[in-house]
């Protein structure tokens, strides 16, 4: 079976479907999207750490990184031989090459050629993951930030205020606008309620856009969700496990309270206006704890730029993998 040099990668805000999108597509005989994991982006932060892995100590090294750090970064939730891993890593002389073994090895074990992964975070690194991935195809799902937020208030992994949650689901639209209008070709956006309501319809132009023919098994995901989702992350992912339903869509309006409502439509009434969300205009003053916040998430994300683009300069190595 030969590879397909096209991965498909889900992204977006959490709590947008990204999880139901990965099922869909799961279930088509030609694509296997795994659990989703930590790695890719661990590795990518410490890439010059690692250095060149032509040099077969830099390889040793990150490869023992990987199978150290398995727990930590849930590689060990995609249920591979790690063995056989090991072995095809040995071979690797690039960083991209690392990462794409894993997600390759996913589909080699489920007999299916279109490989990738789902991570929301991914998000916030597209020019990365193109840098990785060369030919990849991005799809980033949107969902009403108020669901959004309210979904994430209940998350006990979600350890950030609503105001934070409020930013982040804006940087995530902003970051999918800029890479729609960069990346054309390979990056696709579609709202989350849109799939509800219109499966077949959403789910054949994914397919258009994947190159992939239609298949309607992919509507009876939540049948195979029990055993597509790690046993830990069953709590929070219950929806999975039942035929799509309309019920939760609008349910932020009904969880936030009016001045969470109210904050949310001044933080990112524009964007939420721009998907057509539904908004009642308000306009509110800005308090002292939400600049706090709003200092705080930018300072990140500008340092994270910083710290990204001086590795850059001084990671001189190939990173993309290499085609089959």
């Amino acid at each position: 079976m030969k590879l397909s040099n096209h991965p498909i990668f889900i992204v977006g805000c959490e709590r947008s479907g990204t999880t139901m999108l990965r099922l869909m597509l799961n279930e088509h005989s030609n694509i296997a999207l795994p659990p989703q994991t930590k790695f890719s982006r661990k590795l990518y932060k410490r890439r010059l750490l690692f250095g060149g892995l032509r040099k077969s100590k830099n390889a040793h090294k990150i490869i023992q990184w990987m199978l150290q750090k398995k727990s930590n970064t849930k590689l060990i939730d995609l249920k591979l031989d790690l063995g056989r891993l090991e072995e095809l890593w040995k071979k690797c002389v690039t960083l991209g090459d690392i990462t794409a073994t894993v997600f390759q090895q996913y589909s080699v074990v489920r007999n299916k050629s279109r490989w990738g992964d789902k991570r929301p975070y991914y998000i916030r690194y597209i020019p990365q993951l193109i840098k990785l991935y060369p030919d990849a195809r991005i799809i980033h799902i949107i969902r009403d930030g108020r669901d959004c937020v309210a979904s994430l208030k209940r998350m006990p992994w979600w350890r950030k205020n609503v105001m934070y949650s409020m930013l982040n689901w804006r940087h995530s639209v902003r970051m999918g606008s800029i890479a729609a209008r960069v990346y054309k070709n390979q990056f696709m956006e579609v709202r989350y309620e849109d799939i509800i309501r219109q499966p077949e319809a959403q789910l054949r132009e994914i397919c258009d856009f994947l190159n992939e023919p239609y298949e309607p098994e992919m509507l009876t995901f939540h049948l195979s969700a029990d055993k597509n989702i790690p046993d830990y992350k069953k709590t929070w992912h219950y929806k999975t496990y039942k035929p799509l339903s309309e019920e939760f869509i609008g349910k932020g309006k009904e969880q936030l309270s009016e001045s969470e409502l109210n904050r949310m439509e001044w933080c990112a009434g524009r964007e939420l206006s721009h998907w057509n969300y539904s908004t009642d205009k308000i306009h509110i003053s800005p308090s002292v704890k939400y600049l706090r916040v709003w200092l705080k998430f930018y300072f990140s994300v500008g340092v994270e730029r910083v710290v990204d683009r001086l590795i850059d300069f001084f990671y001189y190595h190939p990173i993309a993998y290499k085609k089959k």
